[in-house]
């Protein structure tokens, strides 16, 4: 072995060394690199779910205003029904296009319409481009939560997804406990046009934020190969299934938004339009849930009918809330917020509570008890209509109703993953979500129907409407939570 050779079999090694000190260099850097695209995905996701949230609540503050200056008292639920049947199309259009082109896309065009629909209703002349603007604030909605799903799905790494979840989840605490009163400030500072406008100034930046992490729609270190929750098995007959419950997805959202505007008129023609409407939406929700949902069979479709009827019954009761602490109960807004805030506190509360508790059995025992907690609730909200009643009692109603929500609302979703087939688990949970929009939409939409029927003739923009008209729309709240705690002892599967 020659002196050249020997120095050329030593240096191999150290060669080696220095390419794996490399390696590893590079390695940390990419790691690094990934990490801050996490932080920033999450940042925008965050804020976007946050902006989401505090509008919700806003809006529920503020509508009382709305329709007393555009003098649309007898379109009230229009302006929460209308958004909640349009999310359910946003949904079935978001997730089809997030499977074939990546979730960037319908991300931007999601939080596009969502501040159109602000903006839109914020500079509304008459009710009817309220609604309209609500409708398409709805419409983005919806593509806006399966957008950021399914981009928790492709842009980040399995073991990133648990925290951002439970950012998900904490971003709507703050918004819970300062919204109604950040709402009222606005409101009496600067209009109740401002709540829908400033969205608009942090939505768009906190888009694109987000987008900046999911420019090329994939996570550059993510160790696990990509999923979908829409299209799965990607066989032809796979993606025609997927194709058809799309397709039934948006007859039946646009069945529930037709059924929000003509069940508020009144005539022979509008009552056709408005069963026909319904109809639409009943063979189309059949089709759309697992079957025996309607007659509460037990296992997963009473679970899917449960999560509908706890979500129908508190959305109805919330919107005629603030409505009648303002009008009937002389509150301002700002003080009316402070039961939307006591029910979120206890929401927050009781979900946080339960979900200290690994257990999946547990489950069925709390959601029995919130469901119980839900129709006395709502009970009490009623009563808090009644002649004499105090407002207080809108207040305690509303934290009962907000504990029972935090309770049952999360065992819906882990009993869902528990009694659902592996193979079908996907499925079941976006019946959930199908099964909660279109239930509070129809809901809503009848809660509304007979609240406008009721109204006397001839009422001012600021005369009180008197107790009928908020007794049967609470009414139907009620009964909706009552099916719920029928629904909570049919969810053990046999």
């Amino acid at each position: 072995m020659t002196v050249t050779q020997k120095h050329s079999n030593d240096a191999a090694p150290a060669a080696a060394a220095g390419h794996e000190a490399s390696a590893a260099e590079v390695s940390a850097a990419e790691w690094a690199a990934e990490a801050r695209r996490i932080r920033a995905v999450t940042a925008g996701a965050v804020a976007l779910v946050s902006l989401v949230a505090f509008e919700a609540l806003a809006v529920t503050t503020v509508m009382p205003a709305v329709v007393a200056d555009l003098d649309g008292l007898p379109y009230y639920a229009l302006g929460f029904g209308a958004p909640l049947a349009a999310s359910v199309v946003g949904m079935a259009v978001s997730g089809a296009w997030a499977d074939a082109r990546g979730p960037r896309r319908p991300l931007l065009a999601a939080v596009a319409l969502f501040s159109l629909g602000l903006v839109v209703a914020g500079t509304a002349a008459t009710m009817t481009l309220f609604v309209a603007g609500r409708g398409l604030q709805g419409l983005g909605g919806g593509m806006l939560v399966v957008a950021l799903y399914a981009m928790l799905g492709s842009s980040v790494p399995e073991r990133a997804r648990p925290r951002l979840l439970a950012a998900f989840a904490a971003a709507w605490v703050l918004p819970a406990m300062v919204g109604p009163s950040i709402a009222s400030l606005l409101l009496h500072t600067a209009g109740w046009r401002s709540v829908f406008l400033v969205v608009p100034l942090v939505a768009v930046p906190a888009a694109v934020l987000t987008l900046r992490g999911v420019a090329d729609g994939r996570a550059t270190m993510r160790p696990d190969p990509p999923t979908s929750s829409f299209t799965g098995d990607r066989r032809p007959a796979a993606r025609g299934a997927v194709r058809r419950r799309i397709a039934l997805a948006a007859v039946a959202g646009t069945g529930a938004a037709t059924l929000q505007v003509v069940g508020t008129r009144d005539g022979p023609g509008w009552r056709l339009a408005a069963a026909g409407a319904l109809a639409v939406v009943v063979v189309a929700a059949y089709r759309l849930l697992p079957r025996g949902t309607f007659r509460l069979a037990r296992g997963v479709p009473s679970v899917v009918a449960v999560r509908g009827l706890i979500s129908a019954g508190f959305a109805a009761a919330e919107t005629f809330v603030p409505l009648l602490l303002v009008r009937e109960h002389g509150w301002s807004p700002g003080l009316a917020g402070l039961a939307l805030t006591a029910g979120a506190i206890a929401w927050s509360t009781t979900s946080w509570v339960q979900g200290r508790v690994p257990e999946v059995e547990r489950r069925y025992g709390y959601a029995r008890v919130g469901t119980a907690l839900l129709l006395v609730g709502t009970s009490l909200v009623l009563v808090a209509a009644l002649p004499g009643s105090s407002g207080l009692v809108v207040v305690a109603g509303w934290a009962f109703a907000g504990g029972g929500m935090g309770l049952v609302y999360a065992s819906t979703s882990l009993l869902t993953l528990h009694l659902a087939q592996p193979e079908r688990q996907g499925e079941a949970s976006a019946a959930l979500t199908t099964s909660e929009a279109l239930t509070s939409a129809l809901v809503i939409a009848l809660a509304g129907a007979l609240f406008a029927a009721l109204l006397p003739a001839g009422l001012g923009p600021d005369d009180a409407a008197g107790p009928t008209p908020y007794l049967a729309a609470f009414a139907v709240a009620v009964g909706t939570a009552g099916l719920s705690v029928v629904g909570a002892w049919r969810l053990r599967a046999r």
